[in-house]
C-alpha cells in the first residue's frame, strides 16, 4: 500500500511506465535507461570504464605480455610475503640454508667430477717418490743437449731463401 495512491508515487519522482506497446526493442531500452539511473554515470566514472576497457581489450591482444606481468606480480606477492613471514634473522638463515643446499651440493658434485678427469698435459707424469722416472728424464735431457745442432754448419738459416730468390731474378 501506498499512502497517497499513484498520485503520491509521482510525485516522489519514482518511475512510472507509461502504457504502450512492448516490443523486445522497448525493453532493452527501459532496462538500460533503470541501469543509467542507478549507477548515475559521472566523467569519472566513464572515464575509468573507458580506461577499464582499453586495459581488458590490451590484455586480451597482447596475452602473453599480460601472464608475464601477472607472473611477475604474483612472483613479487610471494617473495614479500616469505619475508614478512619471518620472526627473526634465524628464521631467515634456516631459510637460506635451505635454499643454497642444491648449490653445495651442486659443488660437491662438480669438485667431485673435477677429480675423476684426467688431465691431458703434455710430459711424463712424474712424482717426487718415482726417483727412476726423474732419473730417465735427466738423462734424456743430458743426451739432447749434447748432440750438435742441424744448424751449426749455417749461419743464417732465413737468409738462404732470400739468397735463392736474388739468384732466381739475376738469371732472368
Amino acid at each position: 500500500m501506498v499512502h497517497g495512491g499513484f498520485q503520491s508515487w509521482i510525485k516522489e519522482g519514482l518511475r512510472i511506465k507509461e502504457l504502450k506497446v512492448e516490443t523486445a526493442l522497448t525493453i532493452l531500452n527501459e532496462d538500460a535507461e533503470a541501469i543509467l539511473e542507478d549507477i548515475k554515470p559521472s566523467p569519472l566514472k566513464v572515464l575509468g570504464f573507458g580506461v577499464g576497457a582499453v586495459a581488458a581489450l590490451y590484455a586480451l591482444l597482447e596475452w602473453e605480455n599480460t601472464l608475464q606481468f601477472i607472473g611477475v606480480v604474483g612472483l613479487g606477492q610471494t617473495i614479500y610475503r616469505r619475508v614478512a613471514s619471518y620472526e627473526d634473522a634465524k628464521d631467515f638463515r634456516e631459510d637460506v640454508k635451505l635454499l643454497l643446499t642444491p648449490v653445495r651440493l651442486g659443488g660437491q658434485a662438480f669438485s667431485w667430477a673435477a677429480g675423476k678427469i684426467e688431465t691431458n698435459r703434455p710430459g711424463l707424469p712424474t712424482s717426487p717418490s718415482s726417483i727412476d722416472v726423474q732419473n730417465r728424464v735427466l738423462q734424456a735431457a743430458a743426451k739432447h743437449q749434447s748432440q750438435p745442432s742441424d744448424t751449426d754448419g749455417n749461419q743464417d738459416p732465413s737468409s738462404e731463401p732470400a739468397a735463392q730468390m736474388n739468384e732466381k731474378a739475376s738469371e732472368a
